[in-house]
């Protein structure tokens, strides 16, 4: 078989072109996966951040008898730096409690700031009757919403 340049270049083009079709297809798919990957990734920060705050509010209770607010319990060692203030805002989710000396409720909202944007879109709340994490689609959850 006699050697035939138009026909060899025809055969790498035709390669050449369903290689970019195929890394053009999953570059759109990864494009599109990427806000879906950051959303989870700031949700589950707002999740282990509950915990976080559950186990915190569990040796406030056990050393002083009484449940505390996030100042007091960075004074006392349990939480760090990020929960300072009344409504501290970590990784885009803003949260607020409420601490009784024999109860405590917190809520994790999802809200932007001047250094956490918004990517997570569920709300979630947690308190000291079950220690339960409980999720809201569309507005700030309460105990009576389903369980995590």
């Amino acid at each position: 078989m006699k050697f035939q340049p138009h026909l060899h270049s025809a055969v790498w083009l035709l390669l050449a072109c369903c290689l970019l079709s195929s890394c053009s297809n999953q570059a759109s798919e990864g494009i599109r996966a990427l806000p879906k990957a950051v959303n989870t990734v700031d949700e589950t920060s707002a999740i282990q951040a509950l915990r976080t705050i559950s186990s915190a509010q569990t040796q406030a209770k056990a050393m002083r008898n009484s449940y505390a607010d996030f100042d007091t319990l960075i004074q006392l060692g349990f939480l760090d730096g990020r929960f300072s203030g009344t409504n501290p805002n970590i990784r885009g989710y803003r949260f607020s409690i409420v601490a009784k000396p024999d109860e405590f409720a917190v809520n994790a909202d999802p809200q932007a700031s001047e250094t956490a944007t918004t990517t997570g879109s569920r709300h979630f709340y947690l308190d000291s009757n079950d220690n339960v994490i409980h999720v809201n689609s569309t507005q700030a959850a309460t105990r009576q919403d389903p369980a995590l």
